[in-house]
């Protein structure tokens, strides 16, 4: 075989904290912030390198000299002239807008005549969160303005929509790019319902409609009112929920987050059990029904007998039972120690899958070597844990080239998003292995279309059996910092969201959704209604690419790209929505009387 290295160096054996694209992506910021100093253009453009900045398969890379400006310059986005406002709007400084929360928000663009008509409508089963989203446009400085509820049937939520204008292209590896502009990416929703209008930016609201589980099918109304404080005056926009008559099945595949909650990667503060179980329900409010489960400590005491209660680690796994994120039915990944000297660790392996199976826990995969090059060394560390594959299946995040090596010795390969190939799907099927996605090149910010996108349509079509994201939170607090890579920032009164966030949960319900028609068309194969579903299923599956970044711009700055292209190819953002409310027909048509 050739042990050839994939670029970007090995970890240590048995290290499985931080993604090696984690480190990468610093290493390339120290060089882009040494070349900025040094003011040197030439290097920029003769730097050697996949312009693009986002996970490939390994075959698909494309290294190339720094690109022509014109490149860099179709990743900002076109910035739309205004529209004619109605009188009324004139008078109040501000159009009122609603967003299909599947597209891009910007803090700068206007709203089309699309948003400016669209009507505040939702249409779900009951036991769902909905998001809606509220733009008002500045046409002048209109000053304060406060969302309100009356009597509203359901609990709502009001989320402001905070912006973090930036530059772009911005100036990186000494390369200065002439053109682009100041693009105001959506990030964080902090739980407020009073915010500034000013003119020529948008202030925007996210709204949550919990209907709860026992809610009546039916139509409701929500009647939602925005009060402008310098005219002391109220606009009603009535706001309708459609309650629909089927309950959708929890997801039976492993929805996750990777997540580390110890004091070296968040504040003690952040760390308290109240908060913590905060973290479990957030996660499984969010669609999700697998986890991380990170135990440092060892199954053994220092006489090296057998030892399960009192760690951390499973501590939380009863408290994420209990919280509804994990059950028996789906597994999750177990990540470190097993015992204190290897003499008895298939004893004590032994001893602890068959008290996990008496405590009806989730079945155990256990996480190998991360995200592990191609070379003896890598080889060895896979070899070693083979042991432990008669005990707990070997689970690990790692590219589609290296799965090919290490193929025989892994049960379920973690393929990066985007590099899930025919071929690396046609393998497992061959080995009889699962294959899992996760991403680790999103800063879990505001990418809307693709966070939706990759938890429902492309799990669905690519038949996943695990969605992972690197990660929930980690080096991150509200009002003081925010890490890298955050779906949600940790805060005292329990995680503020992301549009990200948001959007995934969406993501798994449309995966839910897909998979629930698939179910009804499988009951009646024969029927014309359900034949009509599959064809359209099959379309849908048709349409899907695996390779996400297929056609995506370069960019300068590595995290450009991902925060500004949709990266759900052959879908406009819009048809994700469009994609939900034909599944919903379909299931409204095939259901039969009474079923849920």
């Amino acid at each position: 075989m050739d042990w050839t290295d994939l670029p970007g160096g090995l970890r240590s054996t048995g290290d499985t904290s931080i993604p090696i694209a984690f480190a990468r992506r610093v290493v390339l910021l120290l060089f882009g912030a040494v070349l900025a100093v040094c003011g040197s253009s030439p290097a920029g453009e003769e730097r050697i390198m996949d312009w693009r900045q986002y996970s490939v398969p390994e075959r698909h890379k494309v290294k190339t000299r720094r690109p022509p400006d014109e490149e860099f310059l179709k990743l900002v986005p076109p910035l739309r002239e205004a529209p004619r406002f109605r009188e009324e709007d004139e008078k109040l400084g501000a159009a009122i807008w609603w967003a299909d929360y599947s597209q891009f928000v910007f803090s700068e663009q206007p709203p089309t005549r699309d948003d400016l008509g669209r009507k505040p409508h939702i249409r779900t089963p009951a036991g769902e969160d909905e998001p809606l989203v509220l733009g008002l446009w500045g046409i002048e400085d209109a000053g304060k303005v406060t969302v309100e509820m009356f009597r509203s049937p359901f609990p709502v939520t009001v989320r402001m929509v905070v912006f973090a204008p930036k530059q772009i292209p911005e100036p990186y590896f000494g390369v200065t790019i002439e053109g682009g502009r100041t693009v105001g990416y959506a990030t964080y929703l902090p739980e407020d319902a009073t915010a500034d209008v000013r003119a020529g930016e948008n202030t925007v609201f996210w709204i949550t409609v919990s209907v709860p589980d026992d809610a009546k099918p039916g139509t409701y109304r929500i009647p939602l009112r925005v009060i402008f404080h310098a005219y002391r005056k109220g606009v009603d926009l009535p706001v309708t929920v459609e309650v629909l008559p089927f309950k959708l099945p929890r997801a039976k595949i492993a929805f996750g987050m990777y997540f580390r909650p110890f004091e070296q990667y968040l504040e003690k503060r952040y760390l308290t059990e109240p908060l913590m179980r905060a973290y479990w329900r957030d996660m499984a409010r969010h669609g999700m029904t697998s986890a991380t489960l990170y135990n440092y400590a060892s199954m053994t005491d220092n006489a090296g007998n057998f030892r399960l209660d009192g760690g951390h680690a499973i501590e939380w796994l009863k408290d994420m039972m209990e919280e509804g994120l994990v059950s028996t039915d789906v597994p999750i990944m177990y990540l470190g120690g097993i015992t204190r000297t290897p003499e008895n660790t298939q004893e004590i392996l032994e001893e602890f899958v068959q008290e996990a199976k008496k405590r009806r826990w989730p079945k155990f995969y256990y996480y190998g070597p991360d995200e592990q090059s191609v070379n003896e060394k890598s080889l060895a560390a896979f070899k070693a844990i083979q042991p432990i594959r008669k005990y707990m299946p070997i689970v690990t995040a790692i590219t589609d080239y290296s799965a090919t090596a290490y193929a025989d010795l892994l049960d379920i390969w973690v393929i990066n998003a985007g590099r899930t190939t025919p071929e690396i799907r046609e393998l497992a099927a061959k080995k009889d292995a699962q294959i899992w996605n996760y991403s680790c090149g999103m800063r879990g910010r505001g990418n809307a279309p693709f966070n939706r996108f990759y938890a429902g349509i492309y799990t669905w079509a690519l038949g996943l059996t695990g969605n992972f994201l690197w990660c929930y939170t980690e080096g991150s607090s509200w009002g003081t910092k925010i890490g890298t890579h955050n779906w949600v920032v940790t805060a005292d009164e329990g995680p503020i969201p992301s549009v990200a966030w948001e959007t995934r949960r969406e993501g798994v319900e449309d995966y839910r959704l897909l998979s629930y028609l698939e179910s009804l068309v499988a009951a009646d194969p024969d029927g014309s209604e359900a034949k009509e579903a599959r064809a359209w299923l099959q379309e849908i599956r048709g349409k899907v690419d695996w390779y996400l970044a297929r056609d995506m711009p370069p960019s300068l700055y590595p995290w450009d790209g991902p925060e500004l292209y949709p990266l759900c190819p052959n879908f406009e953002p819009s048809e994700l929505s469009e994609v939900r409310a034909k599944a919903i027909d379909y299931i409204m048509h095939l259901r039969k009387d009474g079923q849920e």
